[in-house]
């Protein structure tokens, strides 16, 4: 029986085993042999022969550097070309397993390629064509301009704008992109030789009138030489207005009769003159009219006054005392304060517009009889948006009763206020007078002058293009106020910049950047005082400019300096208006090399509610 035993539980234990373990046939993968690109993903698959667990295990021959593949078979070529080999192991018994072969394609770099236009021009001595370069191939489109031979075969701006030299003779500007400097494009540029016969520059017209800060168009015709440019001037200088390199005469802020005159380039012993009359403004007769004209008031107390103005769009007014602060002041909004005296006094409200015109009211203010009443109210003045509220409190003296009635003049139309004083403005513009009229003694009253201004701000298109411009500052510009700041050209640097702006006075003034100084520095190393930072107004010219000395040129990225303006957005300069900004003159410091004329492109400034 033992003997028996010894024989038949070996059998039995090898047959179990058989009848437990799964089958492990061979794998097959599908597909054999795939081509990808480099970075692309493919999918395999593979079955396991009469496998009753079917399972595979992915892997890639020599690691994550040929490839990566996940556990479902989804392969992920890498970013270097060459041949792969993908392997599936049968998850059971990992000596049965099957290939695939990847062959990964190298992804073709695109080729760069800058086209000049026009890649062939003729163009006379000391004048200008301004070239184009389109870069395909590459993202990044900026290119560096060149004159073969340098500077004496003419000069080429950052923009493209060929300055021919004043010599005859076959020149190269040349394009290179930023992007591969081996890659660039040029346009052939046939200066002419000067054909001089008797030259002579005709300015159209001969004489002009404008007003202050006005412009006048002129002209210059030159005959006897194909070159046609002219230099533009003003006799006397910038004192005497200001022409840009177009003929785009401004006056001055001044009378008189001035000069201006455009010089041949090709003889400049030949000119001609235009003579430009400058006039004062003119406008209609200004009449000043104050209301009430006559008053009664207590010592110490207020007394409210309007002033109308016709014959100008100007309405502001200066307001006086007759006497001066002894005889009562009065705020800028017409409120007279009384002194503590008795006594007729005259109070008087001068046009802006013309100093000449004036009108007045006289107060009587009485002595004190007993106890005087008196209402103050606070504040007397106060600027809101409209359906803004005010809080306005008043005070009571000469009586043990404080209560006032509060009114608004002209009723709810111009707002309204509460039994406390809230004042609610109404949704329009203008100027409201609210009152607060003792309970006590109902003669005795103050009131408060709230404005409620025209809504309005300033909107602004940049320009485009990738040379000097003005663009927005979004972080500074608010309301009617908008700052630009000057940007240069990418890829290129300097040590400083200045600029000579020109606005329409009728629409817009330029204001002060940070409260004192009408340029901000942005990208330049002023380095300790005396810093190289200047700005100035004449009228409604800005001129500024930002040096450094002793620094490394800065790298034209960002903003470089920055100016500011308000655009007067009233009910005379409504949404739409088109707000005229002009570079009258501009230069630039750059890394190696002499000051030098640049062009600042300017966008569009136009008001909106």
């Amino acid at each position: 029986m033992k003997t028996w035993m010894k024989l038949i539980v070996p059998l039995l234990i090898g047959a179990l085993a058989a009848c437990t373990d799964p089958d492990t046939g061979p794998v097959t993968v599908t597909p054999k042999t795939v081509t990808v690109k480099a970075g692309e993903k493919t999918t395999f698959s593979a079955s396991v022969k009469d496998a009753k667990d079917p399972r595979v295990l992915w892997s890639v021959e020599g690691g994550d550097s040929h490839g990566t593949i996940s556990s479902s078979g989804i392969y992920t070529a890498p970013a270097e070309a060459g041949t792969y080999t993908v392997v599936a192991t049968n998850a059971v018994d990992t000596s049965k397993k099957d290939t695939a072969t990847v062959k990964v394609a190298a992804v073709p770099t695109p080729t760069v390629i800058v086209k000049v236009t026009p890649e062939v021009v003729t163009i006379g001595q000391g004048t200008v064509t301004d070239l184009t370069a389109e870069v395909s191939g590459s993202s990044i489109t900026a290119v560096q301009w060149s004159v073969e031979g340098g500077d004496e075969n003419g000069t080429v701006s950052s923009t493209g704008r060929y300055t021919a030299p004043n010599k005859p003779g076959t020149f190269t500007v040349t394009a290179t992109s930023v992007a591969d400097p081996t890659k660039k494009g040029s346009a052939t540029v046939t200066v002419e030789p000067v054909v001089v016969g008797e030259v002579k520059v005709t300015v159209s017209p001969t004489s002009a009138t404008t007003t202050w800060d006005g412009t006048v168009q002129l002209t210059a015709e030159v005959t006897g030489t194909n070159n046609l440019a002219v230099q533009w001037s003003v006799e006397g200088g910038d004192a005497n207005g200001y022409v840009s390199s177009t003929g785009v005469y401004r006056a001055p802020s001044k009378t008189g009769s001035f000069t201006v005159t455009a010089t041949s380039v090709a003889d400049p012993t030949k000119k001609a003159t235009a003579t430009v009359r400058v006039d004062p403004v003119v406008v209609e007769t200004v009449v000043v009219t104050v209301s009430p004209k006559t008053g009664t008031v207590a010592q110490d107390a207020a007394f409210s006054l309007s002033a109308q103005v016709t014959g100008t769009n100007n309405p502001a007014v200066l307001w006086s005392v007759e006497g001066g602060d002894d005889n009562g002041t009065v705020s800028s909004t017409g409120v007279y304060r009384a002194p503590r005296r008795a006594g007729t006094f005259t109070v008087t409200a001068t046009s802006v517009a013309d100093p000449t015109k004036s009108d007045s009211a006289t107060l009587t203010v009485d002595p004190v009889v007993g106890p005087t009443v008196a209402v103050s109210v606070t504040p007397k003045t106060a600027t809101v948006e409209q359906g803004a509220v005010v809080n306005l409190t008043a005070e009571v003296t000469g009586t043990s009763v404080v209560a006032v009635t509060w009114a608004v003049e002209g009723g709810s139309a111009n707002g309204t206020v509460t039994s406390s004083g809230a004042y609610t403005a109404p949704n329009k513009p203008g100027t409201y007078t609210v009152t607060a009229t003792s309970v006590a003694d109902a003669s005795k009253k103050d009131s408060a002058i709230i404005t409620v201004p025209v809504a309005g701000t300033v909107k602004y298109v940049d320009p485009t293009g990738t040379g000097w411009r003005l663009v927005r500052n979004a972080s500074l510009s608010s309301g009617n106020t908008l700052v630009l700041d000057l940007v240069g050209p990418t890829g290129q640097s300097g040590r400083g910049a200045d600029l000579t702006l020109g606005l329409d006075a009728a629409t817009a003034s330029w204001s002060t950047v940070d409260g004192s100084e009408y340029v901000a520095n942005g990208g330049y190393d002023l380095g300790a005082a005396p810093q190289l930072l200047k700005s100035a107004v004449k009228g409604s010219t800005l001129s500024v400019g930002v040096y450094q000395k002793g620094a490394p040129a800065h790298a034209y990225t960002g903003a470089l300096l920055s100016v500011a303006l308000t655009v007067k957005a009233t009910a005379e300069t409504p949404a739409g208006t088109v707000v005229p900004l002009n570079v009258l003159k501009a230069h630039a410091l750059p890394a190696s090399g002499s000051l030098q004329a640049i062009n600042v492109a300017v966008g569009t400034i136009t008001t909106a509610q």
